[in-house]
């Protein structure tokens, strides 16, 4: 009995005038942790139908398994290139391996699983990263009624829409409670959550919207985000978050409520952020809003 050895599989009978030729490749599209390959059937299946195809990534060798295309790999490494190859397999043994395909670099998506709590997105300087944003678990990282502040008084060190640590850390006592809340918290083993600033909370909003509802035209420029926006939002974008728990009603969604950030806007106001519209808007620093903590990792 003749044996073939294809990418990690030993199969017996191996007949090559029976089995399938390759099939042609077609791109490769990444996502988190990710990527769908997509690939046209072979003409000839050889001497029986085809039962599966198998892609396998290069580097690593990790595969995936389907019987159509397209066909999601998973398991790659964010922040490693790869391409990737599929054969065909029939009663008869596997096809050769196809072309590869183009390379793609999986990144991690709003709402993935992340630094004890879900990747928002990126912000720094001129479209260079700096940081990763992590958004806190709603059950332990959010309020739902917090003031910035029991005066409507300035606070000094409370002026950058970047930097959030720096504001919220001015504003740890119990004159600022949303601030005091963040920085009160510890979770997934991190001790270093805070209330994030005006542009951090827009990235939240941006790439993490939970309705549907058009956004406001008058608010949305932010050149911390990563890619900076130099205009407003439009009426349709940022559009309703792909990430299902950060939707409407879902487990972790943010509320369609104002969300304070930790920038001051006046000696009497702070910046906050509707996210049923996106609004932007300095709000008295007596009021109560939602809150949700953030925490950021170095890129």
């Amino acid at each position: 009995m003749s044996m073939r050895y294809q990418a990690g599989i030993i199969l017996p009978g191996y007949n090559p005038l029976l089995v399938p030729d390759a099939p042609t490749i077609g791109t490769a599209t990444g996502g988190g942790s990710s990527a769908s390959v997509t690939f046209t059937a072979p003409a000839n299946v050889g001497g029986g139908a085809i039962t599966g195809y198998t892609v396998v990534a290069t580097p690593s060798g990790i595969a995936g398994t389907g019987t159509s295309s397209p066909i999601t790999v998973s398991g790659l490494t964010n922040g490693t290139a790869y391409t990737f190859k599929v054969f065909a397999t029939n009663a008869y043994g596997p096809s050769g391996l196809s072309a590869a395909s183009n390379s793609v670099t999986p990144a991690m998506q709003p709402g993935d699983a992340y630094g004890g709590g879900y990747f928002a997105g990126q912000i720094g300087v001129s479209n260079v990263a700096t940081h990763n944003l992590v958004v806190g678990p709603i059950t332990s990282a959010q309020s739902a009624s917090k003031q910035w502040k029991i005066v409507a008084t300035s606070t000094a060190g409370t002026s950058s829409v970047i930097d959030g640590p720096a504001n919220s850390t001015a504003m740890n006592d119990v004159t600022h409670p949303a601030a005091q809340f963040c920085e009160g918290l510890t979770i997934g083993g991190f001790s270093d959550w805070y209330m994030p600033a005006k542009n951090e909370l827009e990235v939240c909003y941006y790439n993490l919207k939970p309705t549907t509802t058009s956004n406001n035209t008058a608010s949305g420029i932010n050149a911390n985000a990563v890619p900076s926006r130099g205009s407003n939002y439009t009426s349709g974008t940022p559009a309703q978050t792909s990430a299902t728990n950060f939707k409407n009603t879902g487990a972790e969604d943010f509320a369609g409520n104002g969300y304070w950030s930790s920038t001051e806007s006046s000696a009497t106001a702070a910046w906050g952020q509707y996210f049923s519209s996106g609004t932007q808007y300095g709000y008295s620093k007596t009021y109560s809003f939602f809150v949700r903590a953030i925490r950021r990792v170095a890129v």
